[in-house]
């Protein structure tokens, strides 16, 4: 049974909808293609984190101003893949017992599971003809600025980025999420739009994806230098399984415990002096590099129980949410991006 609904119109509720209702609008995972005055179509996704609301408010505003009374008169043909609903309407990233709609895409380690299957559908839907450009829609637990997210260092994925923010990452893990699927089809990028909600973030991300509707072309000059900053994933940094751990402006005894407001440290370098957390066991985190390697000897310093890094790194996606810790990571130690 194919659990992807698949619609040629935009419900009017859609417009004004909380993501914790969305499942008003669509009870399942839902792909609407509307027709715009051009091609090729633009792909956007959003919701496949279910407590990342921002993507649902770019398109509303989006969809908003294009409205008249005859539907929507878009300057271009838009798919839109609106996620995990199941997970919004309950306020988490995603149930524990799927695999999170951003980790199923092509390239997935787990191709068999029920979610990649349904993305699946998803691609071979939007792909049948050419696609403008792909936009993941995302937030940051933490405090982080807006930036994007790129797997193929282009000229084309570096106007997106620059079109969002001075800065983007370059990333080829984890496998199987959204933009990676487009590497070979068209400009993609993930577009992480700070913390849920924060205003900046989508007044960033409504002007890029209006601006993608209107263009008939990517610049064909080189971006110069000066107007991006790329940065590359040096390695993932996880807790350990079954270490208990803590916040500083907690009461309780922890195995590991992370300095009060980490996640101010998102997106600036973090110096080797700098103890960040301390601990009672030998090994109480794990950086492993993009290739699955584990390098936690390599980049994280134990000295009598306090924790630093061996060398300067800039963390990112830092989440002081325990659950999406576990679920995901403590965070991505970023240099600067090597050509």
């Amino acid at each position: 049974m194919n659990d992807l609904n698949i619609l040629n119109e935009l419900p009017d509720a859609f417009l004004d909808i909380s993501y914790r209702d969305i499942k008003k609008v669509f009870e399942k995972p839902t792909l609407v293609h509307l027709k715009g005055n051009k091609g090729p179509a633009l792909f956007v996704s959003i919701l496949l984190h279910g407590n990342e609301f921002s993507g649902l408010e770019i398109m509303q505003e989006i969809f908003k101003k294009y409205k008249d009374t005859q539907g929507y008169a878009l300057p271009r043909s838009i798919w839109l893949f609106v996620g995990n609903v199941e997970a919004a309407a309950q306020g988490l990233r995603r149930l524990n017992d799927e695999l999170d709609f951003n980790r199923a895409w092509p390239g997935t380690p787990e191709p068999d599971a029920p979610t990649a299957k349904l993305i699946d559908e998803v691609m071979k839907r939007i792909t049948e003809n050419e696609l403008f450009a792909a936009i993941d829609l995302h937030n940051n637990t933490g405090k982080n600025p807006p930036y994007g997210c790129i797997s193929v260092v282009n000229e084309t994925n570096k106007y997106l980025s620059s079109f969002f923010n001075h800065i983007a990452m370059v990333f080829h893990t984890p496998k199987g999420v959204s933009t990676m699927a487009f590497d070979h089809i068209c400009p993609a990028i993930t577009l992480e739009c700070s913390t849920p909600g924060n205003r900046p973030g989508i007044d960033r991300a409504v002007a890029l994806i209006d601006d993608l509707m209107h263009m008939d072309h990517f610049p064909e000059k080189p971006l110069p230098t000066h107007d991006l900053q790329l940065v590359q994933n040096n390695a993932v940094l996880k807790i350990a399984e079954n270490v208990n751990f803590g916040f500083e402006n907690e009461k309780g005894n922890f195995d590991l415990t992370l300095v009060e407001n980490f996640d101010r440290h998102n997106f600036t370098r973090l110096e080797t002096s700098e103890v960040f957390a301390h601990t009672t066991l030998t090994k109480p985190l794990i950086a492993t590099a993009e290739d699955g390697t584990d390098v936690t000897d390599e980049l994280v310093c134990n000295e009598n129980g306090a924790i630093s890094l061996r060398k300067p790194l800039m963390p990112a996606m830092i989440t002081l949410d325990k659950r999406i810790i576990m679920q995901d990571c403590l965070c991505y130690l970023l240099e600067d991006y090597a050509s």
